[in-house]
C-alpha cells in the first residue's frame, strides 16, 4: 500500500452480537484478525435476531410504523458497533432481508463479511455491489432439528413454517455470495453442491484457538482425581449431555469411583438430567462449575483426564480446540464440527450419535491407559499448532478478502 493510500473497510455484520454464544466468539476472532493484519478496517454492525426490539418495526407495534427502522450504539469487547433494527420483526424471515438504514452503513464499506449460524443472515447484504463473504456453520433446519422433533401446538407449526422460509433464505444466500466460509465437511460439501457451476470461493475456514493461552499444564496427574471434562452452554438440547452421563455410569465401577464428570458453562443441566444422575446412582461423582473466569477456565482444561463432548449437531466445537491445545484427548459424536478436527485414533476418538456404549468404551480406554493418554494428548497438541492456532486460521480470511478485492478491481 502506498503512502496515504486509505486502509480497504470491511463490515463486519453479525446476528445479535451482544448476546454471546458461539458466534460473538468467532467474530472476536475475525476482529483480531482484522486488528493484527494492519492491512485493513473494519466497521462492526449486530443485527437485531428479537420478534420485539425498540429499533425494530413490528407489526403489532403501531407506535413503531411512522419512525421506522432505526439504529443505535455500544461498545462489544471494547470495539464500537452500530445495532440495526429490522421491519416486520415478528416474522422471522424479515430480520433476514435488506433494508434502507442497513445499507447505508454499508455503501463506503469495501467487502461485507458476515458471520453468522446459518447463511440466511447474509441475504440481507447482498445485491449492495460490494463482494460477500459468509462465515456460517449450519442450516438453520439442521440446527433446529432436535428443538422441533416432538414440538406440538400451533407455536411448533408456526416455528416449522418458518423453518422451510429460513432454509430457502439459506441456501439463497449461498447461491449468491462471493465467497463462502465453512466450519465443517458436511457444510462445505452442502455449499458446493448447491453452487454448482458457478465461480465462487468455497474454503474450509474455522476460527482458530489462542495455543499460548490454551497450553498444556508443566505436569497433568493423571492418577490424583482425574475427570472427564464437558465445556458448554449445558442448557441446549443439542448439547445432549445426557448422553455424557449415560455413558459415565457405564464405566467399570472402579474407574467411576476414582474419575468424576466435570461439567462447566454459562448454564447447567436442567432438572432432568439431575434426576436421571440420582436414579443412575452417580449424583455425588457428577460436579457443576458455573461461569468459570478465564483462568479458572484454563485451568480445567489443563488438569483433566480427558475431555468429552456428546452433542447432536455442532458447527465447529471450539471446545474441542481448546481442550486439544491444552494436550487433553478429546472424544466426541460425529455430530459436524468435530468430524472435520479429530483424526480417528490420533488425537483423539468419534464415535457415533447416541451410541452409549461406544463413548464409555473410549472414555474407559482413556481413563485405563496413561501412555494412550498422553500419546494422544501430545498429538492433539500438535494438531491444534499446525492446523488451528490463530495466526494459521486468520490468515485464511484475510487471504479471502485480498482474492475478493482483487476479483472487484478487476
Amino acid at each position: 500500500m502506498s503512502r496515504g493510500e486509505a486502509l480497504k473497510r470491511i463490515a463486519l455484520v453479525v446476528p445479535s452480537l451482544e448476546q454471546g454464544g458461539g458466534v460473538p466468539s468467532v467474530a472476536e476472532f475475525v476482529c483480531q484478525a482484522i486488528e493484527r493484519s494492519g492491512a485493513f478496517e473494519y466497521r462492526l454492525i449486530s443485527l437485531s435476531t428479537s420478534a420485539r426490539d425498540e429499533i425494530s418495526v413490528g407489526l403489532t407495534q403501531p407506535a413503531s410504523w411512522l419512525r421506522g427502522v432505526r439504529t443505535d450504539h455500544g461498545v462489544w469487547r471494547g470495539r464500537p458497533f452500530t445495532r440495526v433494527g429490522a421491519f416486520a420483526s415478528e416474522l422471522e424471515f424479515q430480520r433476514y432481508q435488506p433494508r434502507p438504514t442497513l445499507t447505508a452503513l454499508l455503501a463506503d464499506c469495501d467487502l461485507i463479511q458476515v458471520v453468522c449460524g446459518s447463511p440466511a443472515w447474509a441475504w440481507s447484504v447482498c445485491g449492495l455491489g460490494q463482494p460477500v463473504a459468509v462465515q456460517c456453520a449450519t442450516r438453520a433446519i439442521v440446527e433446529r432439528r432436535r428443538r422441533d422433533a416432538t414440538a406440538q401446538g400451533f407455536k411448533a407449526a408456526w416455528r416449522r413454517g418458518m423453518n422451510r422460509f429460513t432454509d430457502c433464505l439459506d441456501r439463497k444466500a449461498l447461491q449468491t455470495v462471493d465467497a463462502i466460509q465453512v466450519m465443517n465437511p458436511w457444510m462445505l460439501d452442502y455449499a458446493q453442491e448447491v453452487n454448482t457451476g458457478r465461480d465462487v470461493l468455497i474454503r474450509y475456514a474455522p476460527p482458530g484457538v489462542d495455543a499460548e493461552r490454551f497450553q498444556p499444564a508443566a505436569t497433568r496427574d493423571l492418577r490424583s482425581d482425574p475427570y472427564i471434562l464437558c465445556v458448554g452452554r449445558l442448557d441446549d438440547p443439542r448439547k445432549n449431555v445426557e448422553l455424557l452421563l449415560e455413558a459415565y455410569a457405564a464405566l467399570p465401577v472402579a474407574l467411576q469411583q476414582t474419575a468424576r464428570l466435570v461439567l462447566a458453562g454459562s448454564a447447567g443441566p436442567g432438572p432432568d438430567f439431575w434426576a436421571r444422575a440420582k436414579e443412575l446412582g452417580v449424583t455425588d461423582r457428577v460436579d457443576f462449575i458455573l461461569s468459570p473466569d478465564s483462568e479458572a477456565l484454563v485451568g480445567l482444561y489443563q488438569a483433566a483426564a480427558v475431555f468429552a463432548l456428546s452433542s447432536d449437531e455442532e458447527g465447529l466445537g471450539v471446545v474441542i480446540l481448546e481442550a486439544m491445545a491444552c494436550a487433553v484427548p478429546v472424544i466426541s459424536t460425529r455430530s459436524g464440527g468435530p468430524d472435520g478436527i479429530i483424526t480417528e485414533g490420533q488425537d483423539g476418538f468419534l464415535v457415533d450419535l447416541e451410541d452409549t456404549q461406544a463413548l464409555a468404551d473410549r472414555l474407559a480406554r482413556l481413563l485405563s491407559d496413561e501412555a494412550l493418554n498422553r500419546r494422544m494428548g501430545q498429538a492433539a497438541r500438535e494438531t491444534i499448532l499446525q492446523r488451528y492456532e490463530t495466526g494459521v486460521t486468520g490468515q485464511a480470511f484475510l487471504d479471502i478478502y485480498e482474492e475478493l478485492l482483487s476479483q472487484h478491481r478487476r
